[in-house]
């Protein structure tokens, strides 16, 4: 019988730690930090690599897994709130350019479990700029949110 090892949450995700900033710093091209589009898309990927990685590390460790979930979850957000709050939300011309590149349903579908999860854990600063975000990407369904 194999013995399974404890997880350490502290470095479960640390692979996405070091993140798409320090590549960009390893790679000196950190001027591009500032870019909306890639901030935007550092965001929208980086929720879908989240569930990717969360379904991932639920197969290999069970249940063990699941006791760590939710604090892994939110210090992984929070992280990825940092590249959404360097955003200029004035520049509606980018922001619209934006949801040609990276599409409606990931646009959608990134900033909905973010708003979900905020409003799970009760930090409703962080809904509120994703609120905007949506407005901004979806003007005609933001109502639609609650749903």
């Amino acid at each position: 019988m194999a013995i399974m090892k404890k997880i350490d949450k502290a470095t479960l995700f640390s692979i996405f730690e070091v993140g798409d900033e320090e590549v960009y710093r390893e790679d000196d091209v950190d001027n591009l930090l500032h870019n909306t589009y890639i901030l935007f898309g550092m965001t929208v990927k980086g929720v879908e690599n989240y569930f990717i990685m969360e379904q991932m590390y639920q197969n290999r460790y069970g249940e063990t897994f699941s006791t760590v979930r939710d604090s892994i979850k939110l210090k992984y957000f929070i992280g990825l709130m940092r590249y959404l709050e360097r955003i200029d939300l004035s520049q509606s011309d980018t922001l619209y350019d934006l949801k040609d590149l990276f599409g409606e349903q990931s646009i959608d579908y990134a900033l909905k479990e973010m708003i979900d999860f905020f409003e799970e854990v009760e930090m409703y600063e962080n809904c509120a700029l994703l609120m905007k975000f949506f407005k901004i990407f979806f003007p005609k369904n933001s109502w639609k949110l609650q749903d």
